[in-house]
């Protein structure tokens, strides 16, 4: 039972990004789409919880494309106000909130989204005339800059959530660090509690771990950052001799196999008393790699009234009703996929889609590992099949952004006509894929793949998974479901599937039209919504992370 809405005994939740709004481009991918869908939930149940992020003003965050395909990355400019964000006012003034960083301080003004049942999400944001331009641009790029300046951004989102939270009189009983990037809001935390009950760092220290727990949600490096120690102490120098303690013990809990890099991962596990994974593989991998620390393990949700179309929850009981409502979904895919492309194609097809960050790991290559066979699978005029592939590479991963090139070219010459890319991948692209698709393709390498929410989206509508067994598909049993890919094999196995299984099964009716054994997939399926749903998961946070 949720504790009543108040000031008091809230769980402060602290993430980097947030994606629940297509006008909103303050996300980069799987992480912020589940702080979105974990505070709408929050919203939901009513929970007694707040939400803390940075906004960022868009900056490198449009994809584009050049005429051989290569990634562009335009800056989309917004206005906070249009989108719907909302001032912070406090005794009937805009609320700013100072932190300091060396010999300067930076202002940050504060934004707000209000959810269902008062919760809400607060943004802070440096693009304010209180600042010169170099700290006026802290905020404005999501996941860029030197490491230096990730570094300010951390420092920024972490002791300036704290003050802001202080300022509203916001007492949270716990902190929930949602990934490492927050974690200096330790140090803020070590302050407050030394000033209110004047106690000493290590007493402080301690009790501020008591009031933190910490989610883990990937084992790529990429995702586990490290800073060089001199960045650290640069930064750190400040707020150690307002502790009264050197630089070194205030640094010593992110410090792990090198003396020389300070871990992001390491601090959050030192200054956490629990610490979750996001898939039962994931949480066993995570204790494998730092045993010493208190892991339980909580499988990502999604938030089912976002994404599963009703429509589809509605007809789960009858064959004929679920697929003629499946159609209308992939009608709508069709007509979105040409106003967003200019391009259409047939909506009778099987459509597969694979839709998520262009990253090394995901093996988006694994697919066209054998273009002449895959041209022959989608282009058989019997039983046609449409590819439809989205997704962007980040801003500094050069060689995603070639791989990505390779795939649109493909689809310029070889696979024409079979094959559809839709740029500038975002939540309202990934709920019509989702909903519209017939087969959710995931083909990372095993044990990369932390949990994998895209593929819950699309199993609570019915689309077929066609995946790797890893994250949360490897929690369920898929036979008569779905189909699982050999990890050391991923594209042969994938088109054997196709050739074998997955196209005859899905041009095999009967006499009303109907994809019999099909549909009996989709219906298993969409039984498994609750399992992989937010409400679920915020349940699990509650009971075991958060109690």
């Amino acid at each position: 039972m949720s504790l009543p809405l108040s000031h008091d005994n809230t769980v402060a939740y602290f993430c980097a990004e947030y994606g629940f709004d297509a006008a909103l481009p303050i996300y980069a991918g799987g992480l912020g789409v589940l702080a979105g869908d974990t505070v709408k939930e929050a919203a939901d149940q009513g929970e007694n919880f707040v939400a803390v992020g940075l906004l960022y003003r868009g900056y490198g965050m449009k994809q584009s494309l050049t005429q051989d395909g290569m990634q562009l990355d335009q800056d989309w400019e917004f206005d906070p106000v249009s989108v719907g964000l909302e001032h912070v006012y406090l005794d009937d003034m805009p609320l700013f909130i100072k932190v300091h960083l060396t010999e300067i301080d930076v202002w940050l003004q504060c934004w707000k989204k209000t959810f269902a049942n008062g919760i809400t999400l607060y943004l802070l944001d440096s693009d304010t005339n209180q600042n010169q331009i170099n700290e006026r641009d802290l905020t404005k790029v999501l996941y860029s800059g030197t490491p230096e300046t990730q570094v300010k951004q951390q420092i920024l989102l972490g002791i300036g959530g704290v003050k802001l939270l202080t300022a509203l009189s916001i007492r949270p009983r716990l902190y929930h660090l949602n990934e490492g990037r927050p974690s200096f809001l330790h140090w803020q935390l070590i302050r407050q509690l030394m000033d209110v009950h004047h106690l000493g760092y290590e007493s402080a220290r301690a009790l501020a771990r008591e009031k933190t727990v910490y989610t883990n949600h990937t084992l790529v490096a990429a995702g586990n950052q490290g800073y060089s120690i001199n960045i650290l102490k640069t930064y750190g120098q400040y707020y150690a001799d307002k502790m009264q303690v050197s630089v070194d013990r205030l640094l010593a809990p992110g410090i792990d196999s090198s003396p020389d890099i300070f871990s992001m991962t390491r601090f959050a596990l030192n200054v956490s008393s629990k610490a979750s994974g996001v898939s039962a593989v994931h949480t066993a991998l995570s204790k494998e790699q730092w045993p010493e620390y208190n892991w339980v393990s909580i499988t990502n949700g999604v938030h089912l009234p976002t994404w599963q179309n009703a429509s589809i929850a509605d007809a789960s009981e009858s064959n004929s009703a679920l697929w003629h409502a499946h159609q209308e979904c992939k009608r709508n895919l069709a007509n979105f996929v040409q106003t967003q492309t200019g391009y259409g194609y047939d909506p009778d097809r099987l459509v597969i889609s694979w839709a998520r960050r262009v990253a090394g790991y995901k093996q988006l290559d694994q697919i066209f590992a054998d273009i002449s066979r895959l041209k022959t699978i989608l282009k058989n005029s019997q039983r046609p099949v449409q590819l439809l592939i989205s997704g962007k590479a980040h801003q500094g991963d050069t060689q995603g952004k070639l791989l990505l090139q390779r795939v649109i070219n493909y689809f310029q010459n070889e696979l024409s006509g079979n094959a559809l890319f839709i740029p500038n991948y975002n939540v309202e692209i990934a709920k019509h894929l989702v909903q519209g698709s017939d087969v959710w393709l995931n083909t990372p390498i095993k044990g990369n793949e932390a949990s994998g929410t895209s593929g819950m989206k699309a199993v609570s509508n019915g689309v077929l998974q066609c995946s790797v067994a890893d994250g949360w598909v490897s929690e369920f049993n898929w036979d008569d479901v779905g189909w699982i890919l050999q990890p050391d094999r991923v594209s042969e196995h994938l088109y054997e599937l196709l050739e074998q299984q997955i196209i005859p099964q899905f041009f095999s009716r009967d006499a009303e039209g109907v994809p019999t054994e099909w549909v009996e997939r989709m219906r298993r399926s969409v039984s498994l919504s609750e399992r992989v749903s937010a409400k679920r998961m915020f349940n699990e946070y509650r009971t075991l992370l958060y109690s």
